[in-house]
């Protein structure tokens, strides 16, 4: 029995391998079927015929194998060369043609609105009329959500001023606005004024409730909008609940273009003493320049 088994086994092996000759496919297989006799067969055949049983069945088989087998799905490994061949979009715009630039705006566009478009801005100002067309509909839409997210929120605070959470979830909005990208010059000095007034009016109420962050927000509108005398006023009443990085920077910055210089020295020299504030390797950076060449205009002086 065993050997007519075996025979059987071969030869239906060899059958295999003739069938895939004669259409000029490869037949790795046969030596799977060679070395386990019946099993190799039974293993390489059976998920076809099961897959035939559910579909005449009109079984659901991703319900069988979601919810019946219950299949625990081991961590996939990513794929090394698809890795590797990932480039920027920026990049992927640069080198491609129109078709192959409308597709990959609309898969980026598929994947997730709010976090895909920054990305694609660069195409906005493309040459082909229609990848610019889609960049201009995904800024309308994002437009459309954050006016409709503030509209909410604005008419929430209204109601109620004095509620600190509705306080922090206007600035955050406003915030998100700012940084969106998609707003015109006037509607960003539009929104910037309104942050300040949300701040101020929150520092009159109760300064204990106004956030690092959103002092860091009220302070860069100010500069942005060109109110010196408010922004330098501002550091100097509430200087103590608003030592950071982005807000000394924003100060230099602001003593910078307004030729300052003495108020600018003072400044950095505040920031060089101050150990309480922590830099990132760019400012650090960027004080170590300010600081170099400082002190070679006093020498040179």
């Amino acid at each position: 029995m065993l050997i007519w088994f075996l025979a059987v086994n071969f030869a239906l092996a060899a059958l295999y391998a003739l069938i895939k000759g004669i259409r000029r496919e490869g037949a790795p297989m046969v030596a799977f079927f060679i070395f386990l006799p019946g099993l190799g067969f039974l293993i390489y055949f059976l998920p076809g015929l099961l897959q035939v049983f559910l579909e005449k069945a009109g079984v659901d088989r991703e319900a069988v194998l979601t919810h019946v087998f219950e299949i625990d799905r081991q961590p996939e490994h990513p794929d090394v060369q698809e890795e590797l061949n990932v480039v920027p979009v920026e990049d992927a715009m640069a080198v491609s043609g129109n078709t192959e630039k409308r597709a990959l705006l609309l898969k980026q566009l598929k994947k997730d609105l709010r976090e895909n478009y920054k990305i694609l801005l660069v195409a906005a100002q493309d040459t082909d009329s229609e990848s610019a067309h889609y960049v201009a509909a995904a800024k309308m839409e994002i437009y459309r959500l954050h006016q409709a997210r503030w509209l909410e929120c604005r008419r929430e605070y209204e109601q109620e001023p004095g509620d600190p959470g509705k306080y922090h979830t206007a600035c955050a909005v406003i915030s998100e606005m700012l940084a969106s990208g998609v707003l015109s010059a006037r509607e960003q000095s539009a929104y910037r004024k309104r942050l300040c007034e949300l701040v101020q009016g929150q520092i009159d109420a109760g300064e204990s409730v106004v956030s690092l962050g959103e002092y860091e927000e009220y302070l860069n509108s100010l500069v942005e909008l060109g109110r010196n005398e408010d922004a330098e006023r501002l550091w100097r009443e509430h200087a103590d609940r608003m030592r950071s990085e982005v807000s000394y920077q924003d100060m230099l910055r602001m003593f910078y273009q307004t030729g300052e210089r003495q108020k600018f020295e003072d400044l950095l020299d505040d920031l060089r003493r101050n150990k309480q504030v922590r830099l990132s390797p760019k400012g650090l950076e960027q004080l170590r320049y300010w600081t170099r060449r400082l002190n070679g205009a006093t020498m040179n002086n």
